[in-house]
């Protein structure tokens, strides 16, 4: 009776220490980004990401200049947009293929920004899994994006890069990408 009485305590603090260590926010990743290294609304100055509380990845991403949903609409041409490229497989060679996983911000209209989740495959149009919240900041030159683990299946690790796309622009000049040159950077999840 007396090892029931002391293992109980023992053992709710060894579940409350795995339940904390499970919901505890990931060390932050983040990138910044040399002001005016490209053209237009959409140049990224910083972004960041990190799995908060909630287990949620939440990633931020600040720009020269305030981003409105206006400003990425686009009367003709591919529209304004903001992306996180992802790579979840280990094996996967960022410098020779394609992120199966996009989680990007653009405009639903005038005055609301969208945030999805897309699946890449192959030479398919990008598949939306799951949306994504998205907030601006009160300068409005930050945006913070959440999604789930579970959009991207789950997986230990990833490895990101950032890109922006000014407004009905298709050229590699309208792109800014962070980090810099087809680097990407790693993030753990579990």
């Amino acid at each position: 009776m007396r090892l029931l009485t002391v293992g109980a305590p023992a053992g709710a603090c060894a579940a409350l220490a795995v339940a904390v260590a499970v919901a505890a926010p990931s060390k932050t990743v983040v990138i910044s980004d040399p002001r005016d290294d490209a053209g237009g609304a959409l140049d990224m100055t910083r972004a960041s990401l990190q799995r908060a509380s909630d287990g949620r990845l939440r990633a931020v991403l600040t720009f020269a200049a305030k981003i409105t949903p206006e400003a990425l609409l686009a009367g003709s041409g591919p529209p304004g947009s903001a992306c996180l490229r992802i790579w979840t497989a280990t094996d996967a060679d960022p410098k020779a293929e394609r992120p199966d996983r996009l989680v990007c911000l653009t405009a639903r209209s005038r005055d609301e920004l969208r945030g999805g989740v897309y699946e890449v495959r192959g030479a398919a149009l990008p598949r939306r899994v799951a949306g994504a919240s998205v907030k601006r900041n009160a300068s409005a030159r930050s945006v913070v994006i959440r999604f789930t683990q579970s959009s991207l299946a789950r997986p230990a690790r990833i490895r990101f890069a950032i890109e922006s796309m000014r407004r009905g622009c298709e050229r590699a000049s309208c792109i800014d990408t962070i980090p810099n040159r087809g680097a990407v950077r790693t993030f753990r999840l579990r």
